[in-house]
């Protein structure tokens, strides 16, 4: 079972580098196809010089129309999405094929575990991050197929699906800020295609990204107006408080200071909402 693995990328050449390095030394029948969105580093130099990688420029479109172009060019039966900051571990590709025969449906989709890289000094928010579902949401689940809305664990950075299946659906190309466009077309998979997510553990990733605690409210702003996108599209899914949650959101948002002496992940569960309230807001 061939894999196609597609990885958008926008100027991140060195992380980009060493995710390659990693990817490539898979075992197994696959492909790596990169879609460059417009870099304005040296990401072609350093694509170009890995000998059986396909690289692919297009002017900067977002990560979506990047992920359906990728696809489009892929000639495995399965195609593989991860981001230029995944690095993954030996034995990644196999893990993945594994799940597949042993689930051999169409409309099966597998999920790799993603945990921060070790190399970076993991912060506090970082590891809210990884727990709250702000960012994954692992400690949710068990290995085995994922019974309650599997959408929301439609995770880009270490995930497989057959091409024939994701291109029922593919990338909608109107979000252009982060947030929800992954879980939007894994929405739109289990919604007309009854699609089934298999959470397979064993197909680990690194994710090498260090997020700051200042990075907050420009990350969560971002996500709050992918939100009002995700809405305009899917309106039956409420992923944007209303009525009385709305309201205690705002009453905790004005007493923020004093969440502090509830521990570090009570902040930043009530600033990470403020915040996303700000960009729906701006949306």
């Amino acid at each position: 079972m061939k894999v196609s693995v597609v990885i958008p990328t926008y100027n991140r050449a060195d992380t980009l580098k060493t995710c390659l390095e990693k990817l490539t030394a898979q075992e197994g029948d696959f492909e790596v196809i990169v879609v460059d969105d417009g870099s304005e580093d040296h990401t072609k130099e350093v694509v170009t010089s890995f000998e059986d990688v396909k690289y692919i420029h297009q002017s900067n479109s977002g990560q979506g129309v990047a992920r359906n172009r990728g696809v489009l060019e892929a000639k495995g039966e399965l195609v593989a999405f991860i981001g230029d900051d995944i690095f993954v571990e030996p034995g990644w590709v196999k893990k993945h094929v594994e799940a597949h025969e042993k689930n051999n449906a169409e409309n099966v989709v597998v999920l790799g575990f993603s945990t921060w890289d070790t190399d970076l000094k993991i912060n506090d928010y970082m590891l809210f991050l990884e727990k709250s579902g702000w960012q994954f949401g692992y400690n949710f689940l068990s290995l085995g197929f994922v019974e309650k809305e599997p959408y929301k664990f439609f995770y880009t950075s270490n995930i497989s699906l057959r091409k024939s299946f994701f291109n029922k659906e593919q990338f909608n190309a109107h979000f252009r800020v982060y947030g929800w466009e992954d879980i939007e077309v894994g929405y739109r998979l289990f919604k007309n295609h009854d699609m089934k997510l298999f959470y397979e553990p064993e197909a680990k990733a690194y994710h090498h990204h260090e997020i700051l605690p200042q990075d907050l409210p420009k990350k969560m702003n971002k996500v709050g107006q992918s939100a009002v996108q995700f809405e305009k599209l899917q309106p039956e899914v409420n992923v944007i408080p209303k009525g009385i949650k709305k309201s205690l959101i705002q009453l905790a948002g004005l007493l923020l200071p004093l969440t502090r002496l509830f521990g570090k992940n009570f902040y930043y569960k009530v600033r990470s909402w403020k915040e996303f309230m700000k960009g729906v807001k701006q949306a």
